[in-house]
């Protein structure tokens, strides 16, 4: 790359950088380009640390992760980058940076609220990893690494809708939002990926304050379109059927081919612009 200007990726994973057999082997020729390049790549996403972290071993990257949706920042120790806050949270070798509400603050609250109203609801921090596996149909080992969380909580909801209207009012007080899933509610802050994908940035704009840094956001749903609206460069990440997001970016890019083969062919376009 010439002068200070430096590419920074940050990307989705289910659907983006993974198919649907969550493989990645799709995208070996733009992830190899990333690395020989220096291009730093940020893994965003509604999963856990502990779920990324494995996929960041095997892609061998040291990578800064942004984990549930945004809620908060990992920072591995290995990359000279300090989280902001200097929190003493840990989750194998990443730092942990929450952005905006913790966990412990959501569950207490909500938990306060089931037991003053009566509301009707269980989630992961009522059950062992075996209960979740049952719910969820992961496996124990999986079932595990989804439940270390910083900054979200699952729940399944046994209550009419009208409760949920009530429940959902009295957690906004707290500044604290419900994001409807598939089968999950999740007990989550304000923050999205994109208050995510802004952390990153500022951690490497501090590590190297003049470098011009250009980001470049992948993604496929509606969940990363604040991802992708707050980047420089947007690659949307087609579905095999069913409508397309409609980012408004600076530029957008949109891949010729869903999921992982889509990712590779847009990155690597834009990288060639780089080299």
């Amino acid at each position: 790359m010439s002068g200070q200007k430096q590419l920074l990726v940050v990307t989705d994973l289910d659907a983006s950088l993974l198919d649907h057999e969550y493989s990645w082997s799709s995208a070996k020729p733009a992830l190899a380009k990333l690395k020989s390049m220096g291009v730093p790549l940020v893994l965003n996403s509604s999963k856990t640390v502990a779920e990324m972290q494995n996929l960041a071993d095997d892609l061998a990257i040291r990578s800064l992760i942004v984990a549930e949706n945004g809620g908060l920042l990992a920072v591995n120790t290995n990359l000279g980058l300090v989280p902001e806050s200097g929190t003493s949270r840990r989750s194998g070798d990443y730092l942990i940076e929450i952005n905006g509400l913790s966990r412990d603050f959501i569950l207490s609250h909500a938990h306060a609220l089931r037991v003053e109203a009566g509301y009707r609801f269980s989630g992961f921090g009522d059950w062992s990893a075996e209960g979740i596996a049952e719910r969820t149909g992961l496996s124990v080992e999986s079932a595990q690494r989804s439940k270390e969380r910083f900054a979200t909580e699952p729940i399944l909801w046994d209550d009419t809708d009208q409760r949920l209207a009530q429940f959902e009012t009295e957690l906004s007080k707290k500044q604290i939002r419900i994001l409807r899933g598939g089968r999950f509610l999740h007990l989550m802050g304000l923050a999205d990926k994109a208050d995510g994908s802004a952390a990153a940035l500022k951690l490497f704009q501090k590590a190297q304050p003049a470098v011009d840094w250009l980001v470049v956001a992948l993604g496929d749903s509606a969940n990363d379109r604040a991802m992708l609206e707050a980047a420089d460069i947007a690659v949307v990440i087609p579905h095999e059927d069913g409508p397309h997001i409609t980012p408004k970016a600076p530029r957008v890019v949109h891949a010729p081919f869903p999921s992982s083969k889509g990712w590779n062919a847009a990155l690597l376009s834009i990288l060639d612009e780089f080299c």
